[in-house]
């Protein structure tokens, strides 16, 4: 990473209770090839008083895996938000988008969450209510007609 950005860590390998995630209180969880892009990943992971950036491959780590993991340090960590910052039309990337919904509708509805997708070089927010509907092809397709 270029060495201007941000401090960005493997989810996979980070702490659940690590100091610099209770210290901070907010998350930008992207894909990693989302590390080809350091100016973006330095402007959203400075919002909001900052935010600690992991990053992770859901073509390498199984989602349920990452899921666990994101879930635990949410809990371990005291985090009170979340962001997430993917390539747009990744079928791998998605799914990091989908499983912070569902821990957020499980297990910490406290929690506030944020969408972001990178389409050829511009940043898109998309809501939490898009990331739901995008799971559901049925609904999709009778929007279409």
């Amino acid at each position: 990473m270029d060495k201007n950005c941000c401090e960005i860590q493997h989810l996979m390998r980070t702490n659940v209770g690590d100091q610099t995630l209770r210290d901070k209180g907010g998350l930008l969880l992207i894909g990693s090839c989302m590390e080809r892009y350091p100016d973006i990943v330095k402007s959203l992971s400075e919002r909001d008083g900052g935010l600690t950036v992991l990053h992770v491959c859901l073509e390498e780590t199984h989602v349920n895996q990452a899921g666990f993991k994101i879930g635990s340090i949410i809990k371990y960590a005291g985090i009170t938000g979340v962001t997430v910052l993917t390539i747009d039309g990744s079928p791998h990337c998605v799914q990091l988008h989908y499983v912070v919904e569902d821990i957020k509708r499980h297990f910490a509805p406290e929690i506030s969450t944020k969408h972001y997708v990178l389409e050829r070089g511009e940043v898109y927010e998309v809501s939490p209510e898009a990331v739901k509907r995008s799971r559901h092809l049925s609904k999709i397709e009778k929007m279409m007609k």
